[in-house]
């Protein structure tokens, strides 16, 4: 006899739910041939109910809305890859709707996934839970038959599964069904059989050569981005959420910016980590940053990678920096005098490596880096570009590396190092010129923070000092001081003497960079 959907028989779902996906796990990981084929939406499903049953059970409210708030959470706060994301967000419309019926409850859970997918396909996750949706619409205010709206649900989303073999997201996925498509109709089938205690449901087989047509992909379809990205941030208000989605929206595919204020979570496929993170770090700090290199859906071969030579690559635009860089045990593409390092310096550079990180000096040097990432790709080499546009921050993020670290934990650490240094320069104005705080002559200074000019004025030492105390007026625990072929002697020594008198508590590093144009340069962690 069939039940309805009370709070005891919601939290008996979840987990049946939890159990259905961690016995199905290494199917669905076998099935898992798009976005990308790196065989992760079994353990990512798993992952997500585990932590979404985990909240559940922490919630003490008997009120079944109360219990599917806290699994949606619980959900949002633990979901793991691009599936993971998605799922949450159909837990999310199942709490926001099940307070007015279990038919509305599907068709919340449909409509608040399809919001956060940028560009959503067929065959997927989405098209089962459209078809769960259109399957129930018709039993909208139907009173005390949640048992039968569950069985059309799950019967919709199976037959939407089995469709997702014919009729894939991509063509190299013909014949193998959609592992997240199967995962919601594993979901939806846990409920229909807990409320149907007489309910039998088999299992759906494994897709022929599963294993033959995942390695296939790997091969011929093209990556969507060669890493995974995701981080969590929080306070964020709607405006923001958006603007930051939007901000990502170039930067990669299978884009997923979801939650609210108290926990938005980003997901993307990605060539550039870095600039990833420096984009996000503009709405505010952003934890639990994971950065994973998708090394199986580019058909890369992980033990010769492991084998392989890691090379960091920057840019010396003085003979100092230069050989500062090299002592660091870095490979470096000199360009003094404020050359313009072109695409193929940079694919040069990685000569017999396994794998790469670009560590950029300023916009231009950036823009190339980014532009040689396909070619230096094409050789089967792992590439990362760093969102670094000074060379003090190219120094900090060199400072933190470590040939015995994982490449993927590395790129963290190395784009966080980024992020965390504040950069000024000090130089001459060209000409007579308008900046964003008044008019200035030809043989001015300028100090430029983050490439914004600040302060004015007509004394090296004195615009120095004055950009330095801003900077500190916000914080700052390390300075370091590279001086360029053109400063007077004095310069350094006046610039440590007041900071030995004003900010005693600041550690200062000092380097003879020998960069033309810019007689100061200033880093601040």
């Amino acid at each position: 006899m069939m039940s309805e959907l009370d709070t005891p028989r919601f939290r008996a779902w979840l987990e049946r739910a939890w159990s259905e996906v961690s016995q199905s796990r290494a199917q669905l990981n076998a099935e898992n041939l798009y976005p990308v084929a790196d065989s992760d939406t079994g353990s990512n499903l798993e992952a997500t109910l585990e932590a979404a049953v985990t909240a559940m059970r922490a919630e003490d409210s008997q009120e079944l809305g109360d219990v599917a708030d806290a699994a949606a959470r619980g959900a949002l706060g633990g979901a793991q890859g691009n599936s993971g994301v998605i799922l949450s967000q159909i837990f999310r419309g199942f709490a926001d709707g099940i307070r007015e019926g279990l038919p509305q409850a599907f068709a919340r859970a449909h409509e608040v996934a399809q919001k956060a997918v940028t560009n959503p396909k067929e065959g997927t996750i989405l098209s089962a839970a459209r078809a769960a949706r259109d399957a129930v619409a018709i039993r909208v205010g139907e009173i005390g038959r949640d048992g039968a709206v569950a069985l059309d649900a799950w019967r919709a989303a199976r037959a939407s599964t089995l469709d997702s073999a014919n009729n894939p997201p991509h063509q190299d996925a013909m014949g193998t069904i959609d592992a997240g498509a199967h995962g919601v109709e594993l979901i939806y089938g846990a409920l229909a059989s807990m409320l149907d205690p007489e309910l039998v449901i088999s299992q759906i087989p494994s897709s022929a050569n599963v294993k033959e047509r995942a390695h296939a992909s790997n091969v011929n379809h093209a990556s969507d981005g060669e890493f995974e990205v995701m981080f969590s941030m929080r306070g964020l208000n709607v405006d923001q959420i958006s603007s930051l989605q939007k901000g990502l929206t170039k930067l990669g595919e299978s884009l997923l910016v979801v939650g609210d204020s108290q926990l938005c979570k980003v997901h993307i496929h990605t060539d550039l980590p870095g600039e990833i993170i420096e984009v996000a770090t503009h709405f505010g700090k952003a934890s639990e940053i994971k950065i994973t290199h998708l090394a199986s859906a580019l058909g890369i071969d992980e033990k010769s990678l492991e084998a392989g030579i890691r090379k960091l690559i920057t840019i010396a635009n003085g003979p100092g920096l230069s050989e500062l860089m090299r002592e660091s045990g870095v490979g470096v593409i000199d360009a003094f005098n404020s050359r313009r390092v072109s695409v193929q310096e940079w694919v040069d550079a990685t000569e017999n490596a396994r794998e790469v990180v670009l560590i950029p000096i300023d916009q231009q040097s950036l823009n190339s880096a980014q532009e040689a990432i396909a070619a230096i790709r094409r050789s089967g080499v792992r590439v990362a570009v760093l969102a670094s546009r000074s060379p003090l921050q190219a120094l900090s993020a060199i400072s933190t590396h470590n040939e015995d670290a994982d490449y993927d934990d590395e790129i963290v650490e190395m784009a966080t190092a980024v992020r965390h240094t504040r950069s000024a320069t000090i130089a001459l104005a060209p000409r007579d010129m308008t900046t964003a705080i008044g008019e200035v002559r030809a043989g001015d200074v300028l100090a430029l923070v983050d490439r914004e000019v600040t302060v004015t004025g007509a004394e090296l030492i004195k615009v120095s000092i004055e950009c330095i105390d801003r900077m500190l007026s916000v914080d700052g625990e390390l300075i370091t001081l590279v001086l360029g072929e053109s400063a007077p002697k004095e310069l350094a020594e006046q610039v440590q003497k007041h900071l030995a008198k004003n900010h005693s508590h600041v550690e200062v590093t000092t380097y003879i960079g020998g960069q033309a144009w810019y007689p100061l340069l200033i880093g601040i962690e």
